[in-house]
């Protein structure tokens, strides 16, 4: 599948030619439109937009309560500054932990800045995101201020994306270090984000409401969420730590069977798995508040697109599976679409085709005659397809990759064999800046990245690459990492966005 000699293609190239588009302009129109996406979900743009919402408001403006707050997540450093903000002297005393490095990070931001003065203690733990025995200690800090609460206290609780590798407290016996291998094994395995946080929430002393629950004697819980998971399940977001939880012991043990780890488990682990859950009830007033999650991004990007007269059409929050299988699913749209473009498919031709991809991609079907009417109405637009979610990878070689940028290479392997137009490209990028372990948000894939890289002399094939899962290394290589979506550490997360760019054709 993955040889790189050129197929004959399956697109007849006669007379099509591709009008007003450069490679470049491309490339930075849609870098552009991601990091305005990135923009519109900062904590700040986000507060400031689900604050306007004045009953919410009044609950952070009650004069005769003491308010707390605890927060854990990548984003929550600017949401706790823009809290802090809000609440001013009612805030009474504060803990969060955030990444090692953000406050060197963010160093200077305004909207990433806490007052000198400030009651909140900032603890940077869980390096390379993963649980350390600094998390544990953050989350032991955590669960104390929450303990404290009283009938005058109002708790506040910030959560978003990485906030379950910064609120770690294993259940006894299980130590860190088996917790850790646990979730290592199941993400190698291919785990959706989902499933891992099923299975944290049932190894977790804090997570699937027992954090609300240590603040049963305060006087409510307020909690304010970003959501960086399919489908926006405030159980799961960071492992929903104010959230009651509907599962089980019993959902965890058959996620590890699914993926065949049962034999492999710790005794420890086996042991909490399998004894009784006493029940417990969340037995304290408490109000969810969802202020942000990849929709906010989609909709900024489509708005944005759609002023720079782009047929933007917003697909899909809910992209989700392996990224072998994604690949091969946008490749095929995309070819339907020039295809249907190039008129050599019907409407009912460009409809039979794209349902399977639909399917994979879990577009909403009910889109599919919209797309097909706007593609014909408008032939001489540049098309823009937006989407998001969260991909997965099964990592079987060494390299330095992360699941954007392989998606985007796989798609350009596919492209290339395929001869689609070098026009074509598909971004793949992660909100929160950071694909895999890299300093990579993802990567623009095209046929032109493989050509670019078939000119340099490095002694590797794209197959080499994409079987050691080292995505990172290649696009590296090819151009300079011109095709390398690269933005730091953005200081939020809300999943994964693709867009699939189509340029104008000429019949």
């Amino acid at each position: 599948m993955l040889s790189l000699l050129r197929t004959s293609s399956n697109i007849k190239s006669v007379g099509y030619q591709l009008r007003h588009v450069t490679m470049d302009s491309s490339i930075s129109k849609l870098k552009h439109l991601f990091a305005g996406a990135v923009d519109a979900v900062k904590p700040g743009a986000m507060f400031e937009r689900y604050l306007r919402d004045e009953s919410v408001l009044r609950q952070l403006q009650i004069a005769d309560k003491n308010y707390h707050l605890v927060g854990f997540g990548k984003a929550v450093l600017g949401m706790a500054v823009q809290m802090e903000r809000i609440l001013g002297d009612r805030l009474t005393s504060g803990c969060i932990s955030i990444p090692v490095g953000t406050l060197e990070r963010f160093r200077g931001e305004h909207d990433f800045q806490l007052s000198k003065a400030s009651k909140i203690e900032v603890l940077e733990c869980a390096a390379n995101n993963l649980p350390d025995e600094a998390a544990v200690g953050a989350a032991r800090k955590i669960q104390s201020v929450a303990s404290s609460m009283t009938a005058n206290d109002i708790l506040c609780v910030l959560v978003s994306g990485g906030g379950s590798a910064l609120l770690p407290l294993p259940k006894p016996p299980i130590n860190l270090s088996e917790k850790l291998t646990i979730i290592k094994q199941l993400a190698s395995a291919g785990a959706s984000i989902d499933e891992l946080n099923v299975v944290r929430i049932q190894l977790s002393d804090v997570k699937g409401g027992k954090l609300a629950c240590s603040a049963s004697n305060s006087n409510k819980v307020l909690s304010f969420i970003i959501s960086d998971i399919i489908g926006d399940p405030i159980d799961l977001i960071a492992s929903g730590p104010t959230v009651q939880s509907k599962f089980s012991n019993k959902d965890a043990l058959n996620i590890l069977k699914k993926y065949n780890l049962v034999d492999k488990l710790p005794k420890s682990v086996e042991e909490v798995l399998t004894r009784r859950e006493p029940y417990q009830g969340l037995d304290v007033q408490g109000e969810i508040h969802l202020i942000g999650s990849n929709k906010l991004a989609i909709e900024s990007i489509t708005s944005k697109a759609t002023e720079s007269d782009l047929l933007a059409i917003p697909m899909s929050t809910c992209v989700q599976g392996n990224v072998a299988e994604l690949s091969q699913a946008y490749f095929e749209l995309a070819s339907a679409i020039v295809k249907f473009r190039q008129q050599t498919l019907t409407e009912s031709e460009f409809i039979d085709q794209i349902t399977k991809n639909f399917k994979t991609l879990h577009f909403d079907h009910s889109k599919i005659p919209s797309l097909a009417n706007a593609l014909a109405k408008n032939p001489d637009r540049e098309f823009l397809l937006v989407s998001g979610g969260e991909p997965t990878v099964i990592v079987k070689g060494t390299g330095l990759g992360g699941r954007n940028q392989e998606l985007a290479l796989r798609f350009s392997v596919e492209c290339f064999q395929q001869e689609l137009p070098k026009g074509v490209l598909l971004l793949s990028a992660g909100t929160d800046g950071i694909d895999g372990p890299t300093d990579a948000a993802g990567a623009i894939g095209g046929a032109e990245v493989v050509e670019r890289f078939q000119m340099l002399d490095c002694g590797q094939t794209v197959e080499e690459f994409i079987r050691n899962n080292d995505s990172h290394s290649f696009y590296k290589k090819v151009d300079k990492g011109r095709f390398h979506v690269v933005t730091g550490h953005t200081g939020t997360n809300v999943m994964d966005i693709q867009m699939l760019l189509i340029p104008k054709i000429i019949l």
